[in-house]
């Protein structure tokens, strides 16, 4: 009865393009986290602190 009814489209992804994103979201999270992170700890606590 469900099986194929008129008018539905289901949209099947590939697991490799998905994998793909996920890898890529992954990465471009990781870089935008570490980049800040790395440019801080360059930093000298005192200085950072001052400026307020």
């Amino acid at each position: 009865m469900l099986a194929d009814p008129p008018g539905l489209t289901l949209i099947a992804f590939d697991p490799a393009s998905i994998a793909t994103i996920i890898v890529l979201v992954m990465l471009i999270a990781f870089v935008a986290g570490t980049q800040p992170a790395a440019r801080a700890a360059r930093k000298d606590p005192i200085d950072a602190l001052r400026y307020e």
